[in-house]
């Protein structure tokens, strides 16, 4: 049997359950729904009738309070995320852990930048992906420390991150910035990452090129955000990671070269950000070169991987459909608590069919 035959036998029960969870994402005529909805109380009606149901009753069911929709939401993506490293073949465990490591990250993150802003963890609590190493109740524990320091600290202990979080104390002793040391443990998380694509490319190319997309969105968005507030290319340098489809010298070329936002974004062509562009002209908001490149990475993934039935394929592209998907959902849900304008709304969603 063929290598590419023997990985196919291989995630042939993986595909199985992957194909099964995407079965109970929203299809995009109930999206669609969800987003022409008029108020909180029909969306929660709605999500309901889905794979929801059972964290909205958990958290209140359709009567709950505002503030306990992002508790079920989390709650959704943290049980879906844990199924799939149960489902990955034992001898890719530690590829499909790296890669949904980037909800571990992100619960760091929240809990660093909240104990800076001195916010409270019940404050955060509900944006918390209550799973794995830094579930709800490690992130409480740490909170207990009295300074960013002491919690960085306290999830360093026995972490699968430790080295990256060593440099992120490190980072914060000296310049006492939660917002620096965040996007080193950023670098370090994709840098880490990007050690291990010539096993993901081999397990499938496809995802390998998602990745690597990831990659040039964190990087484009860090020359963007230094060239709005006028910094000069070694002072973001730092930021950047390696392992993209732009290489560190090409970002420097683009950066350079650059006048303005909108021509790093015009010159970073591995996406296309031309409406982007205009929506910044007019807006002068940051936000939408993100979303931007967010929406083309889960463009392109779906079509990508949606060939790849029977291999680690499968896999990334759930764990970015499913991100998405709840993503989508808390920015319609607030679109409504905050009644902001239907077109402001269809430019922020991540899910446009």
């Amino acid at each position: 049997m063929s290598y590419i035959g023997q990985i196919s036998t291989r995630y042939a029960y993986s595909a199985t359950r992957v194909k099964a969870m995407e079965s109970e994402l929203i299809a995009p005529a109930v999206m669609k729904n969800i987003i022409q909805a008029k108020d909180v109380g029909s969306i929660l009606s709605l999500l309901s009738q889905t794979s929801y149901k059972k964290e909205l009753e958990q958290f209140g069911g359709i009567k709950m309070s505002s503030e306990m929709i992002d508790f079920a939401l989390s709650k959704n993506l943290a049980l879906n995320v844990s199924k799939l490293i149960t489902i990955t073949p034992t001898e890719d465990k530690e590829i499909t852990r790296a890669i949904v490591g980037k909800w571990d990250i992100y619960n760091i993150e929240l809990a660093i930048e909240a104990k800076y802003s001195k916010k409270s963890f019940e404050e955060i609590a509900k944006y918390i992906i209550d799973y794995g190493p830094y579930n709800a109740n490690v992130i409480k524990e740490a909170f207990r420390e009295a300074s960013v320091e002491g919690l960085i600290s306290k999830l360093s202990i026995n972490s699968p991150y430790k080295d990256i979080l060593a440099e992120a104390f490190d980072e914060f002793k000296k310049s006492g910035d939660a917002l620096k040391a965040n996007m080193l443990i950023d670098k370090l998380y994709y840098q880490k990452l990007g050690s291990l694509m010539p096993k993901i490319k081999e397990l499938s190319p496809e995802a390998a090129k998602i990745i690597k997309l990831e990659i040039d969105m964190r990087n484009i968005l860090n020359l963007i955000r230094g060239k709005h507030y006028a910094l000069k290319f070694n002072e973001i340098s730092e930021s950047l990671i390696k392992k993209g489809s732009l290489s560190i010298e090409e970002l420097q070329s683009i950066y350079e070269h650059a006048k303005n936002e909108e021509e790093i974004a015009r010159n970073a062509k591995v996406f296309d950000l031309s409406n982007e562009i205009e929506i910044y002209k007019k807006e002068g908001r940051l936000f939408a070169f993100e979303i931007g490149m967010k929406n083309q990475i889960l463009s392109k993934g779906i079509k990508m991987l949606s060939h790849t039935l029977l291999s680690f394929g499968t896999i990334l592209a759930y764990v970015y459909i499913k991100g998405i998907e709840v993503l989508t959902l808390r920015i319609i849900i607030k679109s409504k608590q905050y009644a902001l304008p239907q077109e402001e709304v269809a430019r922020m969603i991540l899910w446009k069919e």
